[in-house]
């Protein structure tokens, strides 16, 4: 099973958007998918995450 890791060095520099852009091309291909972010701040218990907008995307 491989395993891609996308990072990057600051906030707001398209992590979040290109995370969704890949799965969707891997699902798109037959691939099986799993999205995980390790950890998150920033972000209230009641508030949606990037894991969130990753699905929604």
């Amino acid at each position: 099973m491989p395993v891609l890791v996308i990072t990057g060095t600051n906030t707001e520099v398209g992590k979040t958007v290109t995370t969704a852009a890949v799965a969707a091309a891997a699902l798109a291909a037959g691939r099986s998918v799993a999205v995980l972010k390790a950890a998150q701040t920033g972000v209230r218990p009641d508030e949606r995450g990037d894991a969130d907008e990753v699905a929604r995307l």
